[in-house]
């Protein structure tokens, strides 16, 4: 029955919006969870061995996940 409304009610801009989120982040999102399923332990090496490589994985991931939040330097990011 969904199926068919899809196929005939149009999408509502929400709805479009919300597609054009998810077509991104598999585009571009993705490649942490390739990482992880193929190659565990590459990724665990950098975060485990180097402070510099576990830094930029926490920043990457607060500056990404955040919405462009504006970090000060009393939260500790610098940005």
């Amino acid at each position: 029955m969904g199926y068919l409304k899809c196929l005939i009610t149009p999408y509502t801009s929400r709805e479009v919006q919300a597609l054009a989120a998810s077509k991104r982040f598999f585009e571009t999102g993705m490649g942490y969870y390739a990482e992880q399923s193929t190659r565990p332990q590459t990724l665990a090496y950098s975060l485990a061995d180097s402070p510099v490589g576990l830094l930029a994985w926490v920043y990457e991931k607060l500056v990404s996940w955040t919405d462009a939040y504006p970090w000060t330097d009393d939260e500790g990011m610098g940005v």
